[in-house]
């Protein structure tokens, strides 16, 4: 796992081996979210369904948008390990 950022409790990462489509995780003490980097807007992939993790709107709202906030540092991130989005 790459650190990418934390901020308010809330840690950003790159798994070193991982799948497509570009992304990062956003992950709190009680939450995680999976946020795709691929395209000019970060968006919320799918939850596995075998994930048992509250997820609650604020979260996702507040992970979108500190995503938003350091996409590139979030795309140089999977390039270091992934070369190309």
């Amino acid at each position: 796992m790459a650190f990418v950022f934390k901020q308010d409790g809330i840690t950003v990462t790159v798994q070193t081996r991982d799948h497509r489509p570009p992304h990062v995780h956003v992950d709190s003490s009680n939450s995680s979210v999976k946020v795709d980097i691929s395209s000019d807007l970060p968006k919320l992939m799918p939850v596995s369904k075998k994930k048992r993790v509250k997820i609650t709107a604020a979260f996702e709202r507040k992970a979108l948008e500190m995503v938003a906030d350091n996409l590139e540092a979030c795309r140089e991130a999977w390039r270091k390990y992934y070369g190309s989005l």
